[in-house]
């Protein structure tokens, strides 16, 4: 299993789209928490005991939507290059590459997810300096709520994109599936749905750092239904594994 891990390190880091997500998404927080709410903050911005974490939750929400892509591609490639039969020959058991990438890729969005948690609202301290503004209020930060949601959230999105891309087989059809879900599929059911919104993946995802997106909801009920949808997708995407690549 350590031997599968460490190929997985080397084929995250060796492509060259990790790096391009990983700039494009800190671009991202320090374009609107830097410059936006930084630089550009308004007179009440300063007066918002609830500005810092708001950019942490933020920062996950959508910055970490796109890091997710990070996650798609580790088994996206795999199918888009045909190097899958490479993949599973060099290990003795089948399910260890695929055990191995959700590893990876769980170890690589929770230390991504920390990070971002405190660079957002750093980038909006140094914006609020260099936009000469006065004083922030004291702010509301509770370091162990805010962690665990923002770092949960990036985590979730990171195996959404993961199980999407094991189940459908096709990079591009991850992609589309993966962005149709939450931007358009689940709003439209949830003009079905209304109140039991809050029980569709994404969107039980993202009120787990922001619960007053949908009312009634609260981060631990949210927690536990994107893990039951978490679980039961990576298992379903390893049972596929074996009967259509591992055969």
């Amino acid at each position: 299993m350590i031997s599968s891990i460490k190929a997985e390190l080397r084929k995250l880091f060796t492509v060259r789209s990790t790096y391009v997500i990983i700039i494009g998404c800190l671009l991202i927080i320090m374009l609107f928490a830097g410059y936006i709410e930084g630089v550009r903050a308004s007179a009440a911005s300063l007066t918002n005991r609830d500005l810092l974490s708001g950019e942490s939750k933020s920062a996950v929400l959508f910055a970490g939507l796109i890091l997710a892509f990070i996650g798609l591609m580790q088994m996206g490639h795999e199918y888009r290059y045909n190097t899958v039969m490479y993949t599973l020959t060099s290990s003795n058991k089948h399910l260890k590459p695929y055990f191995a990438k959700v590893a990876v890729i769980a170890v690589f969005s929770i230390v991504a997810g920390l990070f971002m948690t405190f660079f957002s609202p750093l980038c909006t301290i140094v914006g609020l300096k260099i936009g000469g503004h006065g004083p922030l209020i004291a702010q509301n930060f509770n370091y162990f709520t805010i962690i665990w949601r923002c770092v949960f959230c990036v985590w979730g999105y990171a195996m959404y994109a993961f199980i999407l891309v094991a189940i459908i087989r096709s990079q591009i059809g991850a992609i589309v599936t993966y962005l149709l879900i939450p931007l358009m599929g689940e709003n439209i059911l949830g003009l079905l749905l209304k109140g039991n919104m809050k029980y569709l993946p994404f969107a039980s995802l993202q009120t787990v750092p922001s619960p007053g997106m949908l009312p009634g909801s609260s981060p631990n009920q949210s927690a536990l239904i994107s893990s039951t949808y978490i679980v039961v997708g990576l298992a379903v995407g390893a049972y596929l594994f074996l009967r259509r690549d591992a055969n």
